[in-house]
């Protein structure tokens, strides 16, 4: 995206506000949404350059999708959503809903969020982010249960717990405070970001769908005190070693590299055996290769 003038918006600071960094973010997403997957590349790069100064709470928002858009990764409008959602959630903790009503499906991802996030925010970020490797990476059905729960345990969390939380009026609960939050703040695209900062007397600034990365880190000095500064970024290969996978297209957003300068530092850490290339389906990343000798 090109540098452009973007309009931010005046948010009133939430009743369960919990800064412990000078920033907060509130970072609205979509799991099942494009521009959001796209976002948390920019987000990942924003957590190396700049994250000593914020934290974040991700608030997972799921849209309406009809099987068609599923399959097409296109969501529909958000504006209706929220009664519509807020109405359904209710009975959602019902099981026999997950084999009867497809047409809920998609509320489940945002529901299975809470869920990890009763075993620790890192937990659910963590669920998140695996959630999305799923569904825009491998192409697996995240509305499913089955791939609910094999995603927890791949993140190495209480598995049991996690099938317990699912149909859990705690999660529930979480879900619909999510979605009064969504609405208080005006969340109509995704992804949103509100900024806050320390002092709660202070309004936040809302950024309304995807832009480009510059803005946030103007963003961040702005409701900062003092000067920020930017951290280097790791060397590829530590990078790729602390990432499950990762793709070119990443890689060249993070590093702000072209495709061509990427892909050669990869064939030369691939010649070096440091990393593997996977292909599948469609589509194509790369691992850390962990050598083990005995």
């Amino acid at each position: 995206m090109n540098d452009k003038q973007f309009k931010t918006e005046s948010i009133k600071h939430p009743e369960h506000n919990c800064t412990k960094k000078a920033i907060e973010l509130y970072v609205f997403i979509d799991p099942l949404c494009k521009n959001c997957w796209d976002f948390s590349t920019l987000l990942k790069k924003f957590h190396l350059e700049y994250g000593q100064y914020f934290s974040t709470t991700f608030i997972p928002v799921n849209r309406y999708y009809t099987t068609k858009q599923l399959l097409e990764k296109r969501p529909s409008p958000l504006s209706f959503v929220w009664e519509k959602t807020a109405s359904r959630s209710d009975i959602l903790c019902d099981d026999h809903l997950w084999i009867d009503n497809k047409e809920l499906y998609p509320y489940y991802s945002a529901i299975a969020i809470k869920a990890a996030e009763l075993q620790g925010r890192i937990a659910g970020v963590n669920y998140l982010k695996k959630l999305q490797e799923y569904y825009f990476l491998m192409d697996y059905d995240i509305t499913n249960k089955d791939v609910l729960i094999q995603c927890a345990k791949d993140i190495e969390i209480d598995v049991n717990e996690f099938i317990e939380d699912l149909h859990s009026p705690l999660s529930i609960k979480a879900f619909q405070c999510d979605i009064k939050v969504t609405k208080e703040m005006h969340v109509t695209e995704i992804p949103s970001v509100v900024f806050f900062n320390e002092n709660i007397e202070e309004e936040g600034l809302k950024v309304s769908g995807l832009e480009n990365y510059q803005t946030y880190v103007n963003l961040l000095q702005l409701m900062h005190n003092e000067k920020v500064e930017k951290r280097n970024l790791p060397v590829l290969l530590d990078f790729i070693r602390f990432q499950p996978f990762v793709t070119i297209d990443e890689l060249c957003t993070i590093y702000e590299k072209t495709t061509q300068q990427i892909e050669l530092e990869l064939k030369k850490l691939i010649l070096l055996r440091k990393v593997k290339k996977i292909v599948q389906k469609d589509n194509i990343y790369f691992q850390y290769l962990d050598i083990t000798i005995f």
